[in-house]
Order: structure tokens, then sequence, then C-alpha cells
């Protein structure tokens, strides 16, 4: 253990020395270069390759020093916790709530569990309406009501305790509805898998949907998440996650951006800091792709089956992974984004 300890630190002050090096060369030649730029007429002997090879080099250099920092802020395969999930099966989908709680829907079990900060599981939700029904995908309205999917029916559905029955279905619009989510104005995001869409919608305290937008041309798209810029993003069976304006344009994709191969991207969240993680079933491993900088992989190993995920304010990542029948927790980030009050309240799993 002091080995490592003393390797750790002649790592850390061999970067800390390397990261001072540069700032102390750029700032001598800025004193060198600012006053001649300024006053002296033409160049000398600088020449626009020159120019251009700085720039390509500088280029690099930040983003190197990007990717340190991304490197330094998060942590590779730290599960911190197994959560057994009730019923027959795992999980398919996750939903993480900022008092702490989690939505499990269950992979094929009629039923949507809340497991408190602890992993215990504190109330279930039986899905029943006229009959038993199975829930793809599971999220919160912006007036906090649980919402669900159902693929195999073509229905959305919202839970209302005080009707009857509980279960109320939105809409007659859906043809194959997997993934949901709610956008930061509040509508709620349906991924249509067979035809390819996903449709943007208010619904109001009636559950009475309004103003119904659509995005088209995707190919099997399963899962969807907000972004705190006011984006979304959609990933597609075997293919890609595409990123989507406020207004439902087009803004790329991740292969593209990050020239990242995906396998069979399936669950994707993202962190109050915008970035986007992304579970791959093909590969087993969850990938997160920061608003700057490489893409890093945070999971590598120790997945059986990953499909929903859904990440804390507290640096925590939940897995759903249905191929080892539970919820699995990571910690994904050296530092939580906000400190906790204290360990009832904070959300955390125990380590």
């Amino acid at each position: 253990m002091m080995d490592s300890t003393l390797e750790f630190s002649r790592q850390k002050e061999d970067l800390v020395r390397t990261v001072r090096s540069l700032q102390v060369a750029s700032q001598n030649t800025l004193q060198k270069a600012v006053p001649l730029l300024s006053s002296q007429p033409g160049l000398g002997l600088l020449k626009p390759s020159h120019v251009h090879q700085l720039s390509k080099k500088t280029t690099q250099v930040c983003r190197e020093l990007e990717d340190v920092g991304n490197l330094l802020l998060f942590r590779q395969d730290e599960l911190a916790q197994k959560i057994s999930v009730p019923g027959n099966g795992g999980a398919s989908s996750l939903h993480w709530c900022s008092d702490g709680t989690l939505y499990v829907c269950g992979d094929n079990g009629p039923y949507i569990h809340l497991l408190n900060s602890h992993g215990k599981t504190t109330q279930t939700f039986h899905c029943c309406d006229d009959v038993l029904f199975l829930p793809d995908c599971v999220t919160m309205t912006r007036f906090g009501a649980v919402a669900v999917t159902d693929i195999s029916e073509g229905l959305v559905r919202i839970y209302s305790p005080n009707s009857h029955p509980p279960w109320i279905k939105v809409g007659g619009i859906f043809k194959s509805p997997k993934g949901i989510a709610v956008d930061s104005s509040g509508r709620l995001l349906v991924a249509e898998y067979t035809s390819g869409e996903v449709q943007a919608f208010h619904v109001d305290r009636a559950n009475r949907i309004h103003g119904v937008k659509k995005v088209l041309g995707l190919r099997g798209p399963q899962y969807i998440c907000s972004t705190p810029d006011g984006r979304f993003a959609v990933s597609e069976e075997c293919g890609d996650v595409k990123l989507f304006t406020a207004n439902l344009k087009l803004s790329g994709s991740l292969s593209e951006t990050y020239q990242h191969e995906f396998g069979n991207p399936t669950g994707i969240c993202s962190d109050p800091e915008g970035n986007i993680l992304v579970a791959d079933v093909q590969k087993r491993n969850i990938t997160l792709f920061p608003p700057s900088g490489s893409p890093i992989c945070i999971v590598s190993q120790g997945l059986c089956k990953p499909t929903g995920i859904t990440c804390s304010h507290f640096g925590l990542l939940y897995v759903a992974d249905s191929g080892d029948n539970c919820v699995k927790v990571y910690k994904y980030r050296a530092k939580p984004y906000y400190t906790p009050v204290s360990p009832r309240r904070s959300g955390e799993a125990p380590s």
C-alpha cells in the first residue's frame, strides 16, 4: 500500500510539473509576442505556415489537457452496490429522482418498484388496468406522476392513484412506444421503435395531449434522454446515438462527433454537467461522452446485458443489468456534483 501511494504521489507531481511548465512557457511567449505584435510593423520572419503549425499544435495540446482533466475526474469499474430486484427477472429501465429515490421498471414483470437511497423497495406499482401489462420504460412527468410505455399494446400510461383503474391511457397516437423521457420544458418524449419516430408533446393535469410534434427518419429508436442544455439524445438499435435540439432539429450524432463506433447502444442518460452516458449491450460497457474531450469508458467489465441507465447528482451511475437480474451501482465520478447534507438524504448507495 505504501509503495502504491508513493507511486501515485510521484505521478501527481510529474503531472503538476508538466502543466506548470506549459503555463510558464505560454506566459513567456505572450510577454514577448504581444508587445511586438502591437507596435512593430510587419511580421518579421513569421510566415503563414508557422501560424498554421502553431494553431494545429495548440489545438492538440488543448484537447490533450481536456482529456487529462476528464481522466482525473472520472473513475472506471468502481462497483459500489448490487441491488436485487423483487419478483422474477431484473430491470429494463430506470429513473432517478433528486430526492434519492429510484424507479425500476421490471424486466418481464408487470410492476414498477420504488427504491429508497439504500436500495430497499418502499413501494410497488402493479401494472394493471383492464388486464396486466408489461412496461418497457419509465419516467416522471413534470407533475411528478409515473409514466410508462407499453410497446406490445402501443400505449403510454400515466399512474393516477385516485383513478380506477389507476393507470390512465394517454392518447391513441402510438404504434410501438419504447423509450420515454421528459425534456427541460416538461414535454414527454416518446421513441417509436418500428416507425422510427420520436413524438414530443405536453400532457396537462387531466392527462390530455397538446402540441404533438415529431422527429422522423430514425432507425429502431430505443431509449431517449434530455440534456441540461435543452437538447435530447436517442439511441438507435445496432446503430448510433442521435442528438436533437429543443426544436427537434438533428444536431449531430455521437459516432460522428467523437469518432466512436457503437455495437448496439441501448440505455442513455445525461448528468448535470452535460456528459452523455451510453450503455452498449453488444460491447457490454458504458461510455461517457463529455461536452469537450474524448470519450471515456467508465464501465468496461462486469456487465452481462446492460439496458436502461440513469445517474444521480452524487456521482453514481445506476445500470439495469437484465442479464444478471439486478441493478448495479457504480461510482463513476471522483467527487459528487453536490455535497450530501446527510447520509439519509444523500441518494448515495452504501459503499
